[in-house]
């Protein structure tokens, strides 16, 4: 899990937040934001389970 990826899916989130807010003019717009933000939060979600995943594995076994 780097900066770069974090930056990433923050900015994918970003992204999807804006264009949501822009759907107040136009409701497709809040449609596809509401798609990129729920992408975003697949993304953080993926993060989250590499960091899991190095947390347990870098642990001591249990004496």
């Amino acid at each position: 899990m780097s900066i770069r990826n974090i930056g990433s899916v923050g900015l994918v989130i970003l992204l999807g937040l804006v264009i949501g807010v822009l759907g107040i003019v136009e409701n497709d717009l809040y449609t596809v934001g509401v798609l990129i933000v729920i992408i975003g939060g697949v993304g953080v979600a993926v993060l989250v389970g590499e960091y899991v995943i190095r947390y347990v594995s870098n642990r001591p076994p249990p004496a």
